[in-house]
């Protein structure tokens, strides 16, 4: 009896123990304050080189900005009054299964591609679904419409009844709120943020290149091309 006992307590609080959250990156860069909200955990400030983890949702203030590098060296930047969910998140190195997948809720975002192969990553908008081809992308979301913009590298945008466009280099794409996509144009567009425009530099300096999430990866290890920055609005 006594040893049933000791066995069902022992069951009961490895039930009860909480689970850890899986690290899938960390912030390369912060400006001001960002947070990260880890399932079932309060929310909690991110620092340089703060944890990442799977599943959590990423915000930033005003004026903020936040960039993640995540394990297969893809980036993430949030820009100001931003949030994302990390909503799924798999990679243990070159030939291993893999998956990528990241939601915006609203704000300002840059992505450029990592390792995880272009056939396995997706970022979803509440209106919009992106497919990417060693790319770099641009995306900024409101409640009225989602705007996608094609910096490098190519892919789809997918929108109400899975209607989707080829975005190419230098396509934007702008979708209402249920997803009704428009005609992709070949022109020049600002996420209004220099930090998604361009990335975060060393000292939050404007910069392009590796270090600030330039040149997008196919997922077979190529580089992406490229292409030059936005010209305005």
């Amino acid at each position: 009896m006594r040893k049933d006992v000791v066995i069902s307590a022992l069951a009961l609080a490895a039930l009860s123990a909480p689970v850890l959250a899986e690290k899938v990156g960390e912030a390369t860069r912060v400006r001001l304050v960002a947070y990260q909200t880890p399932p079932s955990a309060p929310r909690e400030t991110v620092y340089k080189l703060s944890a990442i983890l799977r599943n959590a949702k990423l915000e930033t203030v005003a004026d903020a900005a936040m960039e993640v590098t995540f394990a297969d060296n893809s980036t993430l930047t949030l820009g100001p009054s931003s949030e994302a969910v990390v909503d799924d998140f798999v990679y243990a190195g070159p030939g291993t299964a893999a998956n990528q997948t990241l939601k915006y809720t609203k704000g300002v975002f840059r992505f450029v591609s990592g390792a995880v192969p272009k056939d396995k990553v997706q970022l979803k908008t509440p209106a919009v679904t992106i497919g990417i081809r060693g790319t770099v992308v641009r995306t900024k979301v409101t409640p009225a419409k989602t705007v996608v913009f094609f910096e490098e590298g190519s892919g789809n945008v997918c929108g109400a009844g899975g209607v989707c466009v080829d975005m190419k280099p230098g396509d934007m794409v702008e979708s209402d709120s249920k997803g009704n996509l428009g005609k992709p144009e070949q022109k020049s567009w600002s996420t209004g943020d220099d930090s998604t425009d361009f990335g975060m530099g060393p000292f939050d300096r404007r910069f392009r290149g590796p270090d600030a999430g330039g040149g997008g990866d196919d997922g077979g290890g190529n580089s992406g091309g490229g292409g030059s920055g936005p010209a305005g609005d």
